[in-house]
């Protein structure tokens, strides 16, 4: 701050200035290189092996991008498929066939636009990943496979969301010029390509119309990825917005984009509420499942599935699974303003504006959820504080270390831990399935068909969730601990807001005892 002072500027030596100013700069430089070392590395790190070295990832980013192309009511034919996967740029055979294609389509802004590769590249580049990790000859020579690992996995990550949007975009021009056609309007193939490429980008998720402000976040402590939720609720609005005017479009007297536009509407709906609904209801009548049981299975299930749309499999022997079906749709948390929106129409109402209005209040209304990417702590991040802050606890309250334990044994715990966000490949998964390959156990060295907390496996169910499909044995038993757990923590939690007054001394009157009384029994009704 004295560098800033007029006064100390205008009587100090002016080698005294400059030194000053140059060890400034040193500590801002240093600053930089901790926060990068021990906060942007890991979490780059992490976001790698959670995403494009994960076979898991792939198949879910691969699986939830086709709704992008259903949520605009686009069901590509043979053709569209054939152009699309011709045109990928991957090592797979018998793609790179329409490189010229490709690059018009790269022109158009239409592809090479995956919002969470977007995101993570840019991180890697605020690092200089590649180049510190390098520097030295050694690890240059261990590191190159590695490399060679990760430009083909970025490859196919980014194919997985081109194959939609090119077939999404083949489709989208089609269309265009098969209503045009109808309404007898002439529309040049110019035209028609750049209107369709405009609709590709706006109403699927592109890492290009992502704010600065939303992509500065990457650089924080907390998120994984924020710019896919906020590129979802972009698109999820421009989808109704384009659905609403291709139905109200009027060109001499007649309405050309009229049935694109329900097919639009209709196509959102069904993405965000009949397919989720119908999966569970589809569940409930395979496997007869009542209503009561489908609500005491939600009270079961881990937190982040609470909310989510569960398709449930009773077994031979009567016991409850499920699949979390919402983690391959990517509009699972916008489902109700979309279904209001379809209902207005149905209705006959066609106040665009107003129908708009009532859609963005029931989208802020849905953002709970959306919003957690942005405010919740990033993988390495959660990692590091469940061992600082939450003292050898999980976010969900799972025990990582115990407070007694040796300090070897804890150590020896904390690095597990933190390594384990590292991890790639899905290799929890790939240990699931270890334990459920009977009686053989590769991964984890250890005999019978159980792992460390007693908990078996069946090998069709982790197949299952390589496709992002895991079914997933609901465990009261085990569920009932963890509750118990909470339980008790609420009750400490409320005893200590009611002893405070009485323990901090002083003269205590009684209404701080009864307001003391009234507070921690809030706690309690609300834990």
């Amino acid at each position: 701050t004295g560098i800033s002072n007029p006064l100390l500027n205008k009587y100090a030596i002016p080698e005294v200035v400059e030194a000053l100013e140059e060890t400034s700069k040193n500590l801002g430089l240093a600053s930089n290189k901790v926060y990068a070392s021990l906060i942007l590395y890991p979490k780059a790190t992490s976001q790698i092996a959670k995403t494009i070295l994960s076979p898991v990832t792939h198949m879910r980013n691969f699986i939830s991008a086709s709704f992008f192309a259903t949520a605009n009511g686009i069901i590509p034919g043979p053709e569209a498929i054939k152009m699309a996967y011709s045109a990928l740029q991957t090592p797979l055979k018998g793609t790179r066939k329409q490189n010229e294609f490709y690059r018009k389509l790269l022109k158009l802004g239409v592809v090479n636009s995956n919002v969470r590769l977007g995101d993570l590249q840019n991180l890697l580049k605020d690092v200089n990943f590649g180049e510190t990790m390098t520097s030295f000859n050694g690890m240059r020579a261990l590191l190159k496979p590695l490399s060679k690992i990760k430009k083909v996995s970025e490859d196919l990550y980014t194919a997985e969301d081109d194959f939609w949007k090119i077939a999404s975009w083949a489709t989208e021009r089609s269309r265009l010029g098969a209503a045009y056609k109808r309404a007898g309007i002439e529309m040049t193939e110019e035209a028609l390509e750049l209107e369709a490429a405009d609709i590709v980008k706006h109403q699927i998720p592109n890492y290009a119309y992502v704010s600065d402000f939303v992509k500065e976040l990457r650089r924080w402590p907390i998120g994984n990825f924020v710019s896919f939720p906020a590129e979802i609720m972009r698109t999820s609005t421009n989808i109704a917005r384009r659905a609403l005017y291709e139905i109200n479009h009027t060109v001499n007297g007649v309405k050309p984009l009229a049935r694109i536009g329900y097919q639009r509407l209709v196509g959102m709906g069904a993405t965000m509420a009949a397919v989720p609904v119908a999966a569970t209801k589809l569940g409930q009548m395979i496997y007869n499942v009542t209503e009561d049981e489908m609500e005491a299975l939600r009270r079961y299930v881990a937190d982040w599935s609470k909310n989510s749309t569960l398709f449930p499999i009773r077994t031979e022997d009567g016991k409850l699974k499920y699949i979390d079906v919402s983690h391959a749709n990517a509009y699972d948390t916008v489902v109700r303003p979309f279904q209001t929106l379809l209902n207005e129409v149905g209705a006959g109402r066609d106040d665009e504006d107003g129908m708009m209005d009532d859609f963005m209040r029931g989208l802020f209304t849905a953002s709970g959820e959306i919003v957690q990417p942005f405010v919740s702590e990033s993988i390495w991040t959660e990692a590091a504080m469940d061992i600082i802050s939450r003292k050898g606890r999980s976010r969900e309250g799972y025990e990582i270390y115990n407070q007694d334990d040796l300090p070897g044994t804890k150590t020896e715990k904390i690095i597990r831990h933190l390594v384990k966000s590292q991890m790639p490949f899905s290799w929890e998964q790939l240990k699931r399935l270890d334990v459920a390959i009977k009686p053989v156990d590769v991964i984890q060295d250890r005999p019978g068909p159980f792992d460390e907390y007693g908990q078996a496996f069946e090998v069709g169910d982790e197949f299952a969730g390589f496709v992002g499909l895991r079914v997933v044995d609901l465990n009261p038993e085990r569920g009932l601990n963890f509750k118990i757990a909470d339980f008790q923590r609420v009750t400490r939690n409320a005893g200590r807001i009611f002893k405070k007054p009485s323990l901090k001394g002083g003269i205590v009157t009684p209404e701080e005892i009864v307001q003391a009384y009234i507070d921690a029994n809030k706690v309690l009704y609300k834990g």
